[in-house]
């Protein structure tokens, strides 16, 4: 694979990202309520398919947002310091990580795998440049049986001039086409490339790839697995389904039904039946019929109760599959203690630090990637470094307060237990300085003697 020539990467990576494409954007479409109507038999979709083929009663973005909304990266560690690093969190800043971060674990946890890609800054003084990559955009290929070594990642995308634009990244150069003439849409058409005019490309300074994947859930033998694969889809499909048959039910069934036997229907001085007649019949308070065998019926309104008793039950098995919080989709969170509360997101929180290990090893790699085109060789080698993430589990600030006071009875440096309380490391630096401020100035009682001023 080494030996490939660049336009031979670019035919493989490309058909790569869009065979995978076509399988991923199912997830896309679900999780922003582009649902397919299934579990219908032909005379259902006959009778009602065009009615109801945009219903959706979307659950998938609850189960994709639950875990999301609690991965929050607060700094990084570098090597035996136990303090966050300063230059790599004003990277993160300088980058606008914070909101890009929360978009590529949306991306991750949606689709299986988002990226991070890693450019030097414009001049040797500007912080490097980290982008998220969008997975229908970018792809790596890596060492066959080692996923930690990078040989070749591709970017592609149509620019607002409606021109298909790739980058190819190799360890040694990066290369730049861009498509002969105007393209409609990037998927499933085949584009004559030719170089970049004007920016074809050179040497990679960083002399590795700088795409690297965020993988969601990976095992093994596969890269990263979408929190919507399997059950989740089949369940809310499942769903969809009984919503439109109790929609039905509601328009035909959910009124009782009159049936008039041995009445002629009124007609008007032709003999044709008055289209009026029945809807009148419905608003007079008293009928009467010339025919003394006339007989009224009724048929009763139909029970949609057990429509909506099925969804619910069919709601509670996608909780126990993606381990969503219950009260999260059913919205029935009545005179709950905390500890019930806290049990019932239990299974949230271990999903979502499963989570944070791989996710954080991206991050890891970003960070050393962007010391390394910094010139800081020190720390793009450091083996030994660290994601801070916010705790992922909630809790009442008495409870948090109480075990924190538990905790520094027993010796707790104060530092961990700030960590423990939630506060980013720059507030505990913040924190750190006021309180030497105070102690230089005498505004704390550290347990000593002060020191008393004397002439000498």
């Amino acid at each position: 694979m080494a030996d490939r020539t660049p336009a031979a990467w670019l035919e493989v990576l490309e058909k790569r990202l869009h065979e995978r494409w076509n399988r991923l954007k199912i997830y896309d479409a679900y999780y922003e309520g582009d649902h397919e109507l299934a579990f219908a038999t032909q005379k259902w979709r006959n009778a009602f398919g065009a009615q109801f083929s945009q219903l959706a009663d979307n659950w998938m973005q609850i189960v994709v947002d639950s875990s999301v909304e609690r991965l929050n990266v607060q700094g990084f560690r570098f090597g035996a310091s136990q303090e966050a690093d300063a230059d790599a969190w004003a990277i993160w800043q300088a980058n606008n990580l914070d909101a890009q971060a929360q978009m590529a674990h949306t991306e991750a946890v949606k689709l299986s795998e988002a990226y991070w890609l890693v450019a030097p800054g414009e001049s040797k003084d500007d912080p490097p440049i980290i982008t998220a990559e969008h997975p229908s955009q970018f792809i790596v290929a890596h060492v066959p049986g080692n996923r930690r070594q990078r040989l070749a990642a591709l970017k592609k995308w149509v620019g607002e001039d409606s021109y298909a634009y790739a980058t190819l990244y190799l360890p040694s150069h990066i290369f730049k086409w861009q498509s002969q003439r105007p393209i409609n849409r990037l998927s499933g058409t085949r584009i004559d490339w030719q170089r970049r005019r004007g920016d074809e490309g050179g040497p990679n300074p960083l002399g590795v790839v700088p795409g690297i994947p965020i993988p969601n859930n990976p095992s093994l033998l596969r890269g990263g697995r979408s929190d919507l694969a399997g059950g989740p889809i089949h369940i809310q499909n499942a769903v969809n389904k009984l919503l439109s048959d109790m929609l039905i039910g509601s328009e035909y069934q959910a009124y009782p039904q009159r049936v008039l036997l041995g009445v002629e229907p009124p007609r008007d001085e032709n003999g044709r039946p008055i289209p009026a007649a029945e809807l009148k019949a419905s608003q007079e308070r008293v009928w009467f019929f010339r025919n003394e065998n006339a007989k009224v019926a009724e048929f009763k309104a139909a029970d949609l109760e057990n429509f909506g008793k099925s969804m619910d039950r069919l709601v509670k098995h996608l909780t126990a599959q993606t381990k969503t919080p219950p009260h999260y989709v059913l919205g029935e969170v009545v005179n709950a203690s905390g500890d019930a509360l806290k049990a019932a997101e239990t299974g949230l929180v271990s999903k979502t630090k499963g989570k944070m290990p791989a996710f954080g090893d991206s991050h890891e790699e970003a960070m050393r990637l962007s010391f390394m085109a910094m010139g800081d060789k020190e720390r793009a080698q450091e083996i030994q470094v660290e994601t801070i993430w916010r705790d992922p589990e909630s809790r009442s600030f008495g409870e948090l307060v109480d075990g924190l006071v538990k905790l520094s009875t027993i010796g707790v440096p104060h530092e961990i237990l700030w960590e423990r309380a939630g506060f980013s490391p720059q507030e505990i630096d913040r924190m750190r300085s006021m309180q030497a401020a105070d102690l230089f100035l005498g505004g704390v009682d550290d347990g000593g003697e002060q020191p008393v001023p004397t002439d000498n």
